[in-house]
């Protein structure tokens, strides 16, 4: 626009000059118009107001320059808008950022709003309209689409020039990308909008404090909490703690603004019904850089809940402690390495000793309780029990000899078990101690009367067997008498007859081996025996028990049946103990047939190898049991004048020898009792 106005002004001059001249030259002759000196005159000044115009206009353009030169020198994209606001200059950032130039921005009639982001489109018009209808500076932030088509935000400003009347000529502006600035504002605001979010919406207790410690802001939870409004708090701080908690939280806040530290502490809060409950108070300033506080930053957390739970647990804890300390037992506890930490006063009384003695030195483990309470002849096997369940978590279970306060050693059964985590890593070992020496003592005396009772059995049974052993003695003696008469009258005939005697000699003599042989059998059965365990065929045993009862099996007119499994392996066994079993097996079955009521009697026994075991089975063709378990019970019998201990003994005489004994119902009638024997070496 002033360089419209500089060229016609220019113009003007020149066709003056022009005119004068021509008047001038043409009218010299005619003095009574006009003077040649009046034209040269007229000629000078137009030609002095034309040196003036282009001089001005020279230095226009020269001051044009410069100013373009600091425009385009400048960070952010220039321009220039005369009155009407359409743009009369831009600088080649706003070119080379929008890609138009200054003719290309008028076209749209629009002063370059089209580059403008819509959402913002009105809000700068506004503003533009504002300052253009009242005179005053423009202002604005906005989105600018780039020439890629992404929009950046800028900060635009415009300052309006007057003329000498002061008329508004235009405006000169410049808008600076402030894109990274905006965007990093708006997340600030942002974060400032969600952190407030975030307080005003947390289930905890939020507040803040001036320097001094006077309450500034609570979130809603806290006033919803206490049921009061911030002026209330604010003019009565303390009027929602305990009243008996009040002079403790004044002198811990007191000092804790005092000094300019954290502080912590448990006290009991008014709730909107009109309860006290226990909170957890936390605070802690922030500090200026020259350690001046700027504020209170607190949070109140309720802990009725928890606060009963522990009140519950320490209940709890000294209940169990009272429990553990009057239990007929002693307990001790132990960390992951081994290290006691706990024992109970009956085990400290029992030992005569206290807890910082059966510790130790720290970290030296169990190793001074087993040097000074446990028997040195167990000592180094329950040092080694102990290391190694601490090394690898296996279940402690051993007996040992303890000593007692008086001196005495008594045996123990100790035993223990480690208690992981979640991680499945050691924590905490628990064990108990048992005091069993009148358990161990009652069982020797029940061993004692047990093999009393077994001698007692086979007593029992001497007089049912004695019938037996008469015949079976009474053969023998007589065909020794016999042979031996013959043999001396062989030797009294003349010429004596030395063959005959030689015979009837060796004929007395296998006489006496029979009845040697019986006399060992009878004493195997009734000789006190237990330990002498001997590896043998049990089909042999059987022969023997059959042998013996030979007599009585006849006189029952029983049909007997054996039947043994030829090359049955051998079995480790007393032949004693298990030749009494037999026998009692058999005179039960014989016993069982005999009430038969005229029917064929008939007993069956027989051998085998079977699931590793030999097994053998006496069965027989009675009336049967109803209960074949109870039948094994001490003193339970099915018989008249039956002592109920023979097959008890006889369980327990199997058990000895890691075997089994029961009984069963047979298929046809009757009961099969069988028992089994581990082979040799198993």
């Amino acid at each position: 626009m002033f360089i419209k106005r500089r060229r016609v002004a220019i113009a003007v001059a020149v066709l003056l000059m022009v005119a004068c001249t021509f008047i001038v030259f043409v009218h010299a002759s005619d003095s009574a118009s006009l003077t040649r000196p009046a034209a040269f005159l007229l000629s000078t000044l137009a030609a002095i107001w034309l040196m003036s115009i282009w001089r001005s206009r020279t230095y226009a353009e020269q001051s044009l320059n410069e100013a373009k030169l600091i425009v385009e020198s400048m960070p952010g994209l220039g321009w220039a808008t005369d009155a009407k606001g359409n743009f009369v200059y831009v600088s080649p950032s706003v070119i080379d950022y929008v890609g138009k130039n200054t003719d290309e921005f008028n076209q749209a009639q629009r002063t370059g709003l089209e580059a403008v982001h819509p959402e913002d489109t009105d809000r700068v018009t506004a503003a533009w309209l504002t300052s253009m209808r009242e005179g005053t500076s423009f202002q604005s932030v906005h989105r600018i689409k780039r020439a890629d088509g992404e929009y950046r935000w800028f900060q635009a400003y415009g300052k309006p020039h007057f003329d000498g009347i002061g008329q508004v000529q235009g405006w000169f502006g410049t808008t600076i990308d402030v894109d990274e600035k905006h965007r990093a504002e708006q997340r600030l605001e942002d974060s400032e909008r969600q952190l407030r979010t975030l307080i005003d919406t947390l289930p905890v207790m939020i507040w803040c404090a001036s320097p001094s410690g006077e309450p500034t802001y609570p979130n809603p939870k806290t006033l919803e909490y206490l049921g009061a409004t911030f002026e209330e708090i604010k003019s009565d701080n303390f009027g929602v703690v305990h009243p008996d908690d009040v002079e403790g939280f004044q002198s811990a806040w007191a000092v804790c603004v005092e000094e300019k530290k954290p502080l912590s502490l448990i006290c009991r809060l008014r709730y909107n019904d009109g309860t006290h409950r226990w909170n957890r108070i936390t605070a802690a300033p922030l500090l200026s850089d020259k350690g001046d506080i700027i504020e209170w930053y607190g949070t109140n957390v309720d802990i009725e809940e928890l606060h009963q739970i522990q009140e519950e647990l320490r209940s709890n804890a000294e209940r169990l402690r009272l429990m553990l300390d009057t239990l007929p037992a002693f307990v001790w506890c132990a960390d992951p390495k081994g290290q006691p930490t706990y024992f109970n006063k009956p085990l400290m009384k029992y030992s005569g000793v206290t807890l910082e003695e059966l510790r130790g030195v720290e970290g030296s483990g169990f190793a001074p309780m087993i040097s000074r309470l446990v028997h040195p002849a167990d000592a180094p096997a329950l040092l080694e029990r102990f290391e190694q369940s601490f090394k690898t978590g296996e279940p402690i279970a051993i007996k040992y000899r303890h000593r007692l306060a008086t001196g005495q050693y008594h045996l123990v059964d100790c035993r223990a078990r480690v208690l992981r985590d979640s991680r499945n890593k050691l924590s905490q070992w628990y064990g108990v101690i048992v005091d069993v020496e009148e358990e161990a003592q009652a069982q020797v005396k029940l061993q004692k009367a047990q093999h009393q009772l077994e001698l007692a059995t086979r007593a029992a049974s001497l007089s049912e067997l004695s019938a037996s052993i008469a015949h079976e003695l009474n053969q023998p003696l007589v065909a020794v008498v016999t042979n031996s008469s013959a043999t001396e009258n062989w030797l009294d005939a003349t010429p004596p007859n030395i063959l005959r005697a030689k015979a009837s000699a060796h004929k007395a003599t296998d006489a006496a081996n029979d009845a040697a042989e019986v006399i060992s059998r009878i004493k195997a059965l009734f000789r006190q025996s237990g330990g002498s365990k001997k590896a043998g065929n049990l089909n042999d045993v059987v022969l023997e028990a059959c042998t013996l009862l030979r007599e009585r099996i006849t006189a029952s007119k029983c049909d007997l049946r054996i039947d043994l499994e030829p090359n049955l392996p051998g079995a480790q066994f007393d032949k004693g103990l298990i030749l009494q079993v037999l026998v009692n097996l058999i005179q039960n079955a014989m016993d069982a047939v005999s009430t038969g009521n005229g029917a064929m009697r008939l007993l069956e026994i027989r051998s085998r190898y079977k699931d590793g075991t030999i097994q053998v089975d006496v069965e027989d063709n009675g009336v049967g049991l109803q209960d074949t378990e109870k039948i094994f019970e001490p003193f339970y019998t099915t018989k008249h004048n039956g002592m109920g201990i023979g097959l008890s003994i006889c369980r327990s005489i199997i058990g000895t020898h890691a075997g089994k004994l029961w009984a069963s119902q047979s298929e046809k009638s009757g009961t099969v009792f069988s028992f089994a024997l581990p082979l040799s070496g198993e």
